[in-house]
């Protein structure tokens, strides 16, 4: 079981008009104090909305309970640690630049236009390593990339190209789902892959 400690709200924080009571903050512990990132549910968020009165109803009138706010919190505890995960295994615009073997001005380029992509950490990118291979980015991935809608969530993205998808299989008997990078990986032509994306 995760432990769990529970602290006063500290003055600093009263203070914050914007902060909600269900806020989920990620937790840095930095010698002897704490450093919280709270953040917005657009963050590790997967879906673009939410269900409808009418649909909550007919889940209730079937037998599905409603979730309960525990459970919520769970979930969203573990949203957040996944984003916290895509966070520190992404590569700084320098990283990613000294890895493509360009300059760090060519990569904020290509994060403008799409052909690469990029997370705001504060005031800074972070570009998940997804999208790039050895020494190079993943073939095609570009393509890919620009067909994004883009209000998608950076774990949306992140778990759409790392999950096998039905659309895209091996030209074998066993037609097996390929994620949308083992695609890419294998040669493939990536407008399969982003008409995939364009419609998520």
């Amino acid at each position: 079981m995760a432990r769990q400690v529970e602290i006063p709200l500290p003055a600093a924080l009263e203070e914050l008009r914007s902060l909600q009571a269900s806020a989920v903050a990620l937790v840095d512990v930095e010698d002897d104090h704490l450093r919280l990132r709270f953040l917005s549910s657009s963050h590790f968020e997967d879906e673009g909305s939410t269900l409808t009165a009418s649909e909550e109803s007919a889940l209730n009138e079937g037998g599905v309970e409603d979730v309960s706010d525990e459970d919520v919190r769970i979930v969203q505890a573990q949203a957040a640690a996944a984003y916290q995960e895509l966070r520190s295994t992404s590569l700084t615009v320098e990283e990613a630049a000294r890895h493509l073997a360009v300059n760090a001005s060519r990569i904020r380029q290509r994060l403008g236009d799409r052909s690469l992509y990029g997370l705001k950490d504060g005031n800074t990118w972070l570009l998940p390593a997804f999208q790039f291979g050895s020494s190079a980015l993943v073939p095609g991935v570009s393509a890919v990339l620009r067909r994004l809608p883009t209000d998608i969530s950076p774990l949306a993205a992140a778990r759409w190209f790392t999950s096998p998808n039905p659309d895209l299989c091996t030209r074998d008997a066993d037609e097996r789902p390929l994620t949308p990078l083992q695609w890419l990986l294998g040669g493939n032509p990536p407008d399969a892959a982003a008409e995939l994306a364009a419609a998520l």
